[in-house]
């Protein structure tokens, strides 16, 4: 069995910039990063002297249309007294139709333009969209902002994820095609002993231009207290994709005609030839499944030198101390050339046992 690690940090999975919606000079921060916030709490406020203007501004456009709609009214109803006794033709009623409904819709408009103005006067203040945690500040008080500019990010705690980005060849991995799905697990960088059980939720639907990998969200489920926002971690992949399949390294494999094989060692040292099938090749190990059930996990296989061996031959296990784990590999006694060779050979015996 083996693992692949995927590193990435922990994120809310609701995640939201807010910024104000006017412009203007920030008059104050009322929070700091860091900061549990409500759903209305107020965040910050701009010095909203210009937007408190424009709304006055707007109430006397209001009240100067609603002043001529008046009048326009007035001059139709005389005109319609005129027409119905015959003083004034119904060209000059239309034409004083007409300036009513200009009149009317300009007051609808100077009354839109207010409420628009009146608006604004309230976004001068910036308040909390949800219940969460302000993970970043991006402005201080006496900063000119524009409109949209972004100021705080809040995070809704509640829903946490790892974000990791997964490079082109093994997305099929995390897309799952082709295999049975594998078991992951996500664990911090400061307590690399406890796992906690997750599952792919957000596969990137394209790759970053620059690094060419795919941003995966990954939901961590049953997390406790010590799982934080900003944290580093790290998403494990445990086992071989498909079951009853085995990782051994690239180098083990033996390939003759048509059949693939790898070596496995007896308790006796004899080595024989198991047959298997390759379900998937990697950077530097192969993942195989074994014909008939021939090999099985703690088997001692013969991780190199492999086109050298015979049927039957007897090998003598040793411990390489660069590799992890078990770190049982064999190497086949050969005959030594020369004198500097079996010097050498002699040199590994002793180190090794």
């Amino acid at each position: 069995m083996d693992s692949e690690v995927f590193a990435g940090d922990i994120h809310a999975r609701v995640e939201a910039d807010h910024a104000f919606r006017v412009a203007g000079k920030i008059a104050q921060r009322l929070v700091d990063a860091g900061a549990v916030v409500k759903k209305g709490q107020a965040l910050a406020r701009i010095d909203s002297q210009d937007v408190r203007f424009a709304a006055d501004a707007g109430k006397a456009q209001v009240a100067a249309q609603q002043t001529e709609a008046e009048f326009a009214d007035a001059e139709l109803k005389r005109f319609q007294d005129l027409f119905n006794k015959g003083f004034v033709s119904k060209s000059a009623l239309d034409q004083k139709i007409n300036v009513a409904n200009a009149a009317k819709a300009r007051l609808d408009a100077a009354r839109a333009q207010s409420s628009v103005s009146t608006n604004q006067e309230g976004y001068a203040t910036l308040t909390a969209e949800t219940n969460g945690v302000v993970t970043q500040v991006m402005a201080e008080a006496g900063q000119v902002v524009a409109a949209g500019q972004a100021v705080m990010k809040i995070a809704n705690p509640q829903e946490k994820e790892l974000s990791i980005s997964v490079p082109e060849a093994k997305l099929g991995e995390f897309k799952g095609k082709g295999a049975a799905p594998r078991e992951l697990r996500v664990a911090l960088w400061s307590n690399p002993g406890k796992y906690y059980k997750a599952k792919i939720r957000e596969i990137g639907g394209a790759a970053d231009p620059v690094t060419r990998t795919y941003a995966v969200r990954i939901t961590l489920l049953e997390i406790d207290e010590a799982v934080q926002l900003g944290m580093s971690a790290y998403a494990v992949f445990v086992g071989a994709n498909e079951a009853d399949t085995l990782a051994v390294p690239l180098s083990s494999l033996y390939v003759r005609d048509k059949t693939t094989g790898v070596w496995q060692i007896a308790a006796d040292g004899k080595v024989s030839l198991k047959a298997v099938s390759v379900v998937q090749y990697r950077e530097t190990s192969a993942v195989i499944k074994a014909t008939n059930g021939s090999l099985k996990p703690g088997d001692i296989i013969v991780a190199a030198g492999v086109h050298k061996l015979r049927e039957g031959e007897v090998v003598k296990p040793i411990v390489d101390p660069v590799v992890t784990g078990d770190g049982k590999v064999a190497y086949a006694p050969q005959p030594m050339a020369t004198p500097e060779a079996q010097r050498k050979l002699a040199f590994l015996e002793r180190m090794f046992n």
